[in-house]
């Protein structure tokens, strides 16, 4: 169970307003809600489009993660949930580019074919743990 002194926001009128927040700190480990391409009202970004909806992501995800101090070089581990295993292959150049712009590897990594996501149309969702600093 987290303690409220663990709860990191990093978007948090939404994470209010949805009911999670957006991280949780246990010693120098960050583990995260999953990240949809969502945009500030929660609305998705580039329905039907991998390419766009993985951008979207890792943009939100850079973001997020300057806000506690750290970049993808701190990304240990990912589980990427998509509704289209083909379609992530097709797109995974974009997830290079993001941790190439940041002299990361790519991290220890699971993909997993679901049949749907939280928003519809959503068809990539990344659950990321993170080493902080």
């Amino acid at each position: 169970m987290a303690r409220f002194d663990q709860i990191v926001y990093a978007e948090e009128d939404i994470e209010r307003k949805l009911g999670f927040p957006r991280f949780v700190r246990s010693g120098n480990t960050l583990y995260m809600s999953g990240l949809l391409s969502a945009d500030e009202k929660f609305e998705l970004v580039g329905p039907g489009d991998m390419i766009v909806q993985m951008r979207r992501i890792y943009t939100r995800f850079e973001g997020m993660l300057a806000k506690v101090g750290a970049n993808l070089q701190h990304v240990t581990s990912e589980i990427l949930f998509a509704t289209d295993l083909q379609a992530l292959m097709t797109a995974s150049h974009v997830r290079r580019e993001f941790y190439a712009r940041h002299n990361a590897s790519i991290p220890a990594s699971t993909a997993v074919q679901v049949v749907a996501l939280a928003l519809p149309g959503a068809m990539l969702e990344i659950h990321p743990t993170v080493e902080v600093p």
